[in-house]
Formats: structure tokens, sequence, C-alpha cells
């Protein structure tokens, strides 16, 4: 296998491998990578949704990641206009208007758009995916601590009521069944902190 190039990642149950997979290939000086396996969101596998998390680290991180997305035909037009916008745009899309969903994808795309840190004792967001910036300072220990989980996608220890706030804010999505924490840890600022 080239070091420029990645297959999608494995199937075993942890769900920090995406971190470690783009930290290690970024340590190595790959600034590149390719998910050969479209993500499939209309009928997602717990693989999907870990290429996901892949391009979503590979994204804060600024490693480069040609990938597709196969979201279906009846995927809710928001997807590709508003939730998965912070990532960076695929290589191809399917469903109606493909190209031009992919041209304003491209045009609204930027680093940290919806991103994640964290403090002593509280998480903050900042979201613009929606155009305006909303900010969310998370103080309650069950948000601290479910943030941690989710960025691993451990759903089965977040407490139920924080799922469903953090789900109604569209930071955790659900696809298939299959919930997905969306917002980017940025562990390298590409620009001032402040700008972000």
């Amino acid at each position: 296998m080239r070091d420029d190039l990645l297959t999608p990642p494995s199937t075993t149950a942890d769900g920090s491998l995406p971190t470690r997979q783009v930290h290690d290939l970024y340590a190595r000086g790959v600034r590149y990578a390719e998910l050969h396996e479209p993500v499939n969101l209309s009928s997602p596998t717990p693989r999907d949704l870990r290429a996901l998390d892949f391009v979503r680290v590979a994204t804060a991180r600024g490693l480069l990641v040609r990938w597709q997305l196969r979201a279906g035909r009846r995927a809710d037009p928001a997807l590709t206009a508003r939730d998965l916008t912070h990532l960076q745009p695929p290589a191809s899309l399917d469903g109606a208007r493909p190209a031009e969903r992919l041209t304003e994808w491209r045009n609204r795309f930027y680093i940290g758009r919806c991103v994640w840190r964290r403090g002593p004792g509280f998480v903050q967001i900042r979201d613009r995916r929606d155009g305006v910036l909303q900010r969310f300072n998370l103080l309650q220990p069950a948000y601290v601590q479910a943030v941690t989980l989710l960025e691993q996608q451990q759903m089965s220890g977040v407490d139920p009521d924080v799922l469903v706030a953090l789900r109604a804010e569209h930071l955790v999505l659900d696809f298939g069944g299959l919930d997905w924490w969306a917002p980017c840890l940025i562990d390298r600022w590409p620009v001032p902190s402040m700008v972000l």
C-alpha cells in the first residue's frame, strides 16, 4: 500500500481508531489519503460511521481526504446543505443535482465550521453550519463526560437526556438508527485561535 492512500478504517470495535490512524499518518508526513469505498449513509454500518469519523478527524488535522458519499435518494437535503458541511467535501455525491450540491458544499466549507474544545471542567462547541455562530458552553458533568464518549462514538455510556439535547442541536446526527458525533476536535489550529 502506498503511504498516500488509505483503505477504509478497519472494523475493530475501538472508536478511537480513526483518530489514531489520522494522527499516525500525519506524523509520518502523509498529507493526502483516499477512502476506496463510499461512505454509505442511506443504510450505514459501523464501518461507514468510522469512515465518516476518519473524514472528520482528518478535516480537523489538515489531512486531505478523497472520499465519496452515498446518502440515498431520500436523504434529508439538510444533510449536504448543513449537517456535514464542516467536513471536507466528498469527491462525489449521489441523489438529485449532485454537481450543484457539491459546488454549494465546496463554497461553504472551511476549517472550524463546527468545532469543539475542552477546558478545565467545561466543553465549548462552536457551530457555524447554519451560517451564524452558535456557541454551546457545556458545564454540567454529564455533558462534559458525554462529549468524551461521543468523540469515540461510544453512545451506550451517554445519558439519554443529554443525547436527546445534542440531537436537537444537530451535534449528534442519526443515520439509520446509528448516532454520529459531528463536531471536530481541533488539535492543530490552522489560523489564530481567536478567529475560530
